[in-house]
This record gives structure tokens, sequence and C-alpha cells, in this order.
């Protein structure tokens, strides 16, 4: 699993590139895991190159040969789950589905799915000291009928569904029917995922992904601390906004060669943090912030973040509130990465989702909205060296009053769930 947690965490950090690159003083906010989920669920369906064209983007293509022997567990793991939680009179269908699963299971995107399907379970659950819900569904031209080992497929490693819908004879209520049940996965917080005039009669295949996510601060912040302070993006621009604060123990260190800190927040019981990369204070903080961007990978950030570089220390944390709502069109988005096929109905191979030679991709659309205040966090998606802990004064201070990179962590996992850039609070 840990070559499928990489991958995802490269995307990430691609994606991160792709989407800031034309607008660095945009505020970013998305959810990568949930986006790889998505895609995964079209690659298990997809076939010849256009496979090979999301393999390639999403890293899937280095998804470890030594993990076999984990994915072949995987699969039975998963074998034994489903019979047990199959009710007693759906059983002896299970075993026959499971059946036919075991025979392809060589198959090496469906192991890679088996993984994903791993992975969800630990991350896609509802507890006392967190919530995240992932809820990924494909909704399909009624006629274009899904093959049934995909959708069998689909639904065990992916825990979606897939809804037939009548896209040509009644656009408008098939787009109403997909942004309730957006806005329901997403505790009303997505509401609008589709626009009108983004679907039409045209439209045979929409994929949908949705993410939840609500937890709170392990150290909270209390809100008589929290005042009025100026955000600074350069000596020009500023603004103000209501900064917390908080002194407390906090995992801190700094990063020589980008010259920044590195904060780690944990929400309750400490299964998930928010590491917060702040570039050091300058006239222009966006020149900080664009060399932290710049050198920015998944191995770097697992340097950055590990207990050889951070510490436990006394620390005085200023943050700002801040609430980002974005929606992206993923379409343009990934045929710039360089996922073609699948928008393009004359070279689209989906022949794994249904039998039909003409299907294709209509729409990806990746709506977010996160809340950070004094509790916690609240938010909702619908996809080198390492320097030493810099010598400071007994009580360091952490204060995040310009520009910032901050990203999610399942931290049993390392999974990366959330991934952002704060200009503008």
């Amino acid at each position: 699993m840990d070559s499928l947690v990489a991958a995802n965490a490269k995307f990430c950090f691609d994606f991160f590139q792709e989407i800031s690159k034309d607008n660095p003083r945009k505020n970013i906010f998305y959810c990568p895991l949930s986006l790889s989920a998505a895609l995964g669920m079209i690659h298990l369906g997809a076939r010849n190159n256009t496979a090979q064209q999301i393999c390639e983007v999403l890293h899937f293509n280095e998804f470890s040969k030594n993990e076999s022997k984990e994915s072949d567990a995987c699969l039975k793991s998963n074998k034994s789950e489903v019979v047990a939680d199959s009710p007693v009179e759906g059983q002896e269908k299970t075993k026959g589905l499971l059946n036919l699963q075991a025979e392809s299971s060589n198959d090496e995107s469906e192991v890679l799915s088996c993984c994903f399907g791993k992975l969800l379970s630990k991350l896609d659950r509802i507890r006392d000291d967190y919530t995240l819900s992932i809820a990924n569904r494909l909704y399909e031209e009624q006629e274009f009928p899904i093959c049934k080992e995909y959708l069998d497929n689909v639904i065990q490693f992916y825990h979606t569904t897939v809804e037939s819908i009548d896209f040509r004879k009644d656009t408008e209520k098939s787009r109403q029917e997909i942004n309730f049940w957006v806005e329901s996965q997403s505790q009303g917080k997505i509401k609008e995922l589709f626009s009108k005039d983004t679907l039409d009669s045209a439209t045979v295949l929409v994929l949908v992904n949705a993410v939840y996510f609500k937890a709170k601060w392990e150290r909270y912040f209390d809100t008589k601390n929290t005042v009025d302070a100026t955000f600074c993006l350069n000596e020009k621009e500023k603004k103000k906004v209501k900064m917390m604060h908080q002194r407390g123990l906090f995992r801190i260190g700094f990063i020589e060669e980008v010259q920044a800190q590195v904060l780690e927040m944990r929400y309750t019981k400490g299964k998930l943090s928010m590491f917060v990369l702040l570039p050091h204070a300058s006239s222009d903080n966006l020149e900080g912030l664009d060399q932290l961007e710049s050198e920015l990978t998944y191995e770097k950030l697992m340097a950055w973040i590990s207990s050889e570089n951070l510490s436990e220390e006394m620390v005085a944390v200023s943050f700002p509130q801040f609430t980002l709502e974005d929606s992206y069109d993923l379409n343009s988005i990934l045929q710039d990465m360089g996922i073609v096929d699948i928008f393009d109905e004359t070279k689209a191979d989906l022949t794994g989702i249904s039998s039909n030679p003409n299907l294709y991709l209509s729409k990806i659309v990746h709506k977010t909205f996160l809340e950070v205040d004094e509790d916690g966090t609240q938010a909702a998606a619908a996809s080198g060296a390492v320097g030493t802990t810099r010598s400071m004064p007994s009580e360091l201070t952490f204060m995040a009053n310009h520009p910032f990179i901050f990203i999610i962590i399942h931290n049993k996992t390392k999974s990366i769930l959330f991934c952002g850039r704060v200009c503008y609070p």
C-alpha cells in the first residue's frame, strides 16, 4: 500500500503545480485522494492508450510489483470482508461474484483497485474524533449500459455506485439530481456542483466525487485570544484577518533549503495532522512562497515532516481563521497534464465500462470547501536535503501572517487528504 500512497502524493504535487502556474496569488484547496480515487474508477474500465495516460499522470505505473504478495492478501481479505458483511440470503451470490474476481486477480488494474479499496476503508469512516466521508458516483446516460463485471468491481473496490440517468431527454432534472446528491454527501457545504449549461443533451458520462471532513484541534485556540491582525502578501498588499493565538507544545522544525518553518497542528487523538509550511517573512512574501512551491515534492515533504526534522518545543502560534471555496473544471487541467483520450469520443477506450465503443467522459468537476477556526477544521471537496531545527530561544514563534501552504495528512498511512495554499485568508 505504501507505493499507492506515494503515487497519490506525487499526483497531488503535480496537480498543485498545474493549477497554480497561471495564478500565483490564488488561494488553492483540493482533495488529491478524492481525485485519485475518482480517476482510479475510470482507470479500472479504461483500456489501451486511454488507460496508459491515466497510469502515467496518476503515477499508477509506479505501483510496486513488490507489493504483489500484499495485493494478493488484499484480494483475499476483501473476499472475506465482503462475504462476512453480506446478508445471509445474499452470501451465495456474493461468493459467486468473488470467485469471478479471483480468476482475474493477476490483472494489474484490479490489484491496484483492490489496494485502493483497502486504503479507502482505512480512511472513509465516521469516528468520535473526526469525520471523513469520501463518496464517488458515476452517472451514465441510460442508453450506455454498464458492464456487470465493471459494476461489481467498482462497487467493491471504490465503495461507489453507478447511476443511469436521462441526460438526453431531461438534462435539467439530471443536473438537479446530481447536485442534490453532492450536497447531501458534503453535509450541505457544496451546493450547485454543476451550474446551469454545464451539462447538455450530449452528455453521456459524468464522474462526481465528494469529500467531507470535520475535526477538532488536539489543542484548540481560545476565542478570547483571537484578535484583528494584518496579513501581508507584500509591503503594499495587506488585509485584516482574525488571528488566533495560543502557546503550547508543538512539533516544529526549519527547512534550510527553502528558508521555511514547518509546524504540525494535530487533530483530536493525533490520527490526523495539518502540517503548515511557512516561508520566511520578507518584503515580498510571494517570492518565498514561489521558492517553497518549486521545491515541494512528496519525498521532500516526508523528510521535512519526519521526526528527524521536527522536535517538540514550546511554541507561540499565531494562525488565521480562513474559509476557502473553489471549483475546478478538471477536463482542461487533466488534458494539460496528459490525460487526453478519455474526453475525446473518437479516441476514448472505455470498453471495460461499457461495450459501446462511443463512450467517453463528458465532465469532471472538483468543488471544495474549507473552514478553519478556533475549534478545528471543517472541509468538503467534491478529488531532498533536510535542514536541522534552527537554533532559537526557549519559546519559538510561528507567525502565519503571510502566505503559506498547508497539507492535511492521515498519520498512520501518510496519505495526503487535503492540500492548499493561502494567499488571502
